[in-house]
């Protein structure tokens, strides 16, 4: 059967389009990663950037709630010529505690690492982390036990507190160095107190 050209223009136009039309169709992609690719190039822009984002502000974060419940022990509290409320060391301290959990939690989740020195500095700063958790911790409880008049429990607390302080790794820097001597000293007094209030 001869078609006529006029069918066959439009026979044609239907051909170069099916082709066209299929030419530009977007391939998937794959969601795993293929075998043999390297780590850096499938990671780069994740976990790293995370990362360096959280570490940073969470640095800064965690200096700014560490110098805040120094500002609440006896020592601070004498410093800034205001009169010492364990409720307010204790809320001061829980709150330090919530923030090292938080960010712990975040900072554990995030893989993959394109840079192996990340991971290692992560790795590092969560050992940092749950320092700073135990810290807050016992002194938040140390507190609370202080507001029930159990003396002797509180000095435990707060000993543990400073237990904690001596085996701390992975501190990000020396502001971090500064406040965590000055947490030393404000620890020592806080037990020196409790032992008074305990005769």
């Amino acid at each position: 059967m001869k078609l006529s050209a006029d069918h066959q223009f439009t026979l044609l136009t239907c051909i170069v389009l099916l082709v066209f039309s299929t030419g530009c169709m977007v391939p998937s992609i794959p969601t795993t990663t293929p075998q043999g690719t390297p780590v850096a190039t499938q990671a780069a822009g994740t976990g790293d950037t995370a990362f360096l984002s959280l570490y940073e502000s969470s640095q800064s974060d965690i200096a700014t709630r560490l110098e805040r419940m120094n500002r609440y022990f006896q020592v601070g509290a004498a410093t800034r010529n205001v009169p010492y409320l364990p409720s307010e060391l204790r809320s001061s301290a829980l709150e330090l505690k919530n923030a090292a959990e938080a960010y712990h939690a975040s900072m554990i989740r995030i893989e993959p690492f394109a840079e192996k020195e990340n991971e290692i500095r992560r790795n590092e700063y969560l050992k940092y982390l749950s320092a700073i958790r135990k810290i807050s911790g016992n002194t938040a409880d140390a507190a609370g036990a202080e507001m029930d008049q159990q003396f002797a429990l509180a000095q435990n607390y707060a000993e543990s507190a400073r237990d904690a302080l001596k085996n701390t790794e992975g501190i990000p820097g020396s502001a971090h160095e500064y406040l965590l001597k000055t947490t030393r000293v404000s620890l020592d007094d806080y037990i020196q107190k409790l032992r008074e209030k305990r005769v």
